[in-house]
């Protein structure tokens, strides 16, 4: 008996792979939204606010990584993270 998961879980087929993408790309608007709308946060302060706890098991640092690749969002520091196009390093 298989059980309906709220958030999907690893790639397997394509539809699965592209609804996945469209997951990671809705919480890496969430959490550029965010660092747009308050600055620089801590993970664990960003985590708090979004909810990310109910994401599924890895999604948030998959989020964050993925986010920091893209650049939507930068890392400042050990767990830190900021807006792409603030701070005295910004591009």
């Amino acid at each position: 008996m298989s059980g309906i998961a709220p958030f999907p879980g690893p790639a397997g087929s394509v539809p699965d792979q592209e609804e996945n993408r469209w997951w990671q790309d809705r919480e890496i608007s969430l959490i550029k939204t965010l660092l747009e709308e308050e600055g620089e946060l801590p993970r664990k302060e960003i985590g708090q606010r979004l909810g990310c706890k109910y994401w599924g098991p890895m999604r948030f640092r998959t989020a964050l990584k993925a986010g920091v690749e893209r650049g939507a969002f930068r890392r400042t520091s050990r767990g830190r993270y900021a807006p792409a196009g603030s701070g005295r390093f910004a591009r």
